[in-house]
């Protein structure tokens, strides 16, 4: 699969994510039908293109490994449901709460990234 075809075809899911919303790395693979969270995750982290990034989640409702403090400003600007531990360490000590949180498109929307991974799965062969 073409990386940048890959890339390109995360980025434009993750732009689509609401105000507030979120996604595993896991549900954007699993939209496309191709890939998996580690991919999506590298999509991410090498792109210069500029998207909510933080509303991209690992497994959990964990923000990207090292970016849960710059994470949080845009969860809580954002009014995003989030659990903090009654014992937590600091602001960077919460997940968020996947079941108050995750966003899971329209049909109008999910035919969108279903012809993203059509494309991306075409490509491969």
């Amino acid at each position: 699969m073409d990386p940048d075809a890959y890339a390109w075809a995360v980025l434009t899911v993750t732009g689509m994510i609401p105000c507030g919303r979120v996604l595993t790395s896991g549900d954007i693979a699993e939209l496309l039908g191709c890939g998996g969270p580690r991919q999506v995750g590298r999509a991410l982290s090498h792109s210069t293109r500029e998207v909510p990034w933080w509303r991209v989640l690992r497994a959990g409702g964990f923000a990207a490994n090292g970016l849960a403090l710059r994470a949080r400003a845009h969860y809580d600007d954002e009014g995003t449901p989030l659990r903090v531990p009654c014992d937590s360490a600091g602001p960077e000590d919460y997940r968020v709460e996947l079941a108050g949180a995750r966003w899971w498109p329209t049909t109008a929307e999910q035919t969108v990234i279903a012809n993203l991974g059509a494309t991306l799965r075409s490509t491969q062969k």
